[in-house]
């Protein structure tokens, strides 16, 4: 079986939806063969196995398309970092001019987003707490949901409970800003929105042509 008939198997496995098909299934309501259910395995397998840190590939590319025709014609790439995570102490993108973070990847309307908030919101906070003059930009692909998420109620200290680090940082920031009244991650927006730019993806990918 190579990819395309693996992506093909496991399309129509999905079909219109993989929660609604796995609720039929639990219902008792869809009959499946043995024989069909280990091809969809081997199609899934196979598909997992090409898409091995297809992330951090999607990262480091596009991060690359940045570099190349984002920048001003003056400015100097110093440091890049290509790998995606949230567990750094540089940013993945400093200049002599700026420094960027970037995110990459669809938010998904019926769905929580919690890791994509806590992801997208500490990287958001690291550029915000860091003591640096340089213009600081925050890359997203999704820019509308991610600004609907910023100017929402959540409150920030939630968001940020799995994330220590981030925690850390944004109430620090908030202390010494003196601004302990700032409970909400829409508040904490409205408050400091013009510290970082936020852009869409899309902006940068224009520029090639």
């Amino acid at each position: 079986m190579n990819l395309n008939e693996a992506m093909n198997i496991v399309k129509i496995f999905k079909n219109e939806s993989v929660k609604e098909t796995l609720n039929g299934l639990q219902k008792l309501e869809k009959t499946i063969s043995i024989s069909n259910f280990e091809t969809i395995y081997l199609a899934a397998k196979i598909i997992k196995e090409a898409s091995s840190q297809i992330d951090e590939i999607v990262h480091a590319s596009g991060i690359m398309i940045a570099k190349e025709v984002w920048l001003n014609e003056d400015e100097k790439v110093e440091y890049l970092s290509l790998g995606a995570g949230n567990h750094k102490e540089r940013f993945d993108m400093e200049t002599n001019l700026r420094i960027a973070e970037f995110k990459f990847g669809k938010w998904n309307e019926k769905s929580a987003n919690g890791i994509r908030r806590r992801g997208y919101f500490g990287n958001y906070v690291s550029l915000l707490a860091a003591n640096d003059p340089r213009i600081k930009y925050f890359v997203v692909e999704d820019k509308i949901a991610f600004i609907k998420f910023m100017s929402g109620k959540a409150t920030w200290r939630n968001v940020l409970n799995k994330n220590p680090s981030g925690f850390k940082k944004l109430e620090k920031f908030i202390i010494e800003n003196k601004k302990e009244y700032l409970v909400t991650v829409g508040e904490i927006y409205r408050e400091f929105g013009e510290w970082v730019t936020v852009i869409d993806y899309n902006q940068i990918i224009e520029k090639i042509n």
